[in-house]
């Protein structure tokens, strides 16, 4: 089976709607980072295990509270495409974004629950490629 991704590229409106989301959500005064800031990353092996999330968070010795600091300060030209989340509806999007860090482009792929007060944290780690910025 293949990993298709669907790209959308979000008008820069929505966007900041994303992003006004994100830290609404991650200001509330009932937000615990160790419960609502929630990582998925899968494994990955070989060559690739230099783009994953874990081997990014030791090479940057980044815990997660590192990581919500470095959300906080993502902007509208930081943003750099928008993927249809095949496995999750609720929502179906998941926003990238790219920070340098370290003169590293760091990939960021984020979904924002704010029903449940949960930023979803699907990426965090060095661009693999070299990462395209619509509103810069």
């Amino acid at each position: 089976m293949s990993d298709i991704k669907i790209k959308i590229s979000s008008s820069e409106k929505d966007v900041l709607k994303f992003i006004n989301d994100l830290f609404t959500v991650i200001n509330n005064e009932h937000f615990i980072i160790e419960k609502n800031l929630v990582f998925i990353s899968k494994k990955k092996y070989g060559e690739e295990e230099k783009y994953s999330t874990p081997y990014t968070l030791a090479d940057l010795d980044y815990d997660s509270s590192d990581v919500l600091e470095r959300v906080k300060e993502l902007t509208v030209k930081d943003y750099s495409e928008t993927l249809y989340d095949r496995d999750d509806d609720n929502p179906p999007l998941l926003f990238v974004f790219g920070k340098n860090i370290n003169g590293k482009e760091i990939y960021i792929k984020l979904k924002v629950r704010d029903e449940k007060n949960k930023v979803i944290c699907l990426s965090f780690h060095y661009a693999e490629y070299s990462m395209q910025h619509p509103y810069r």
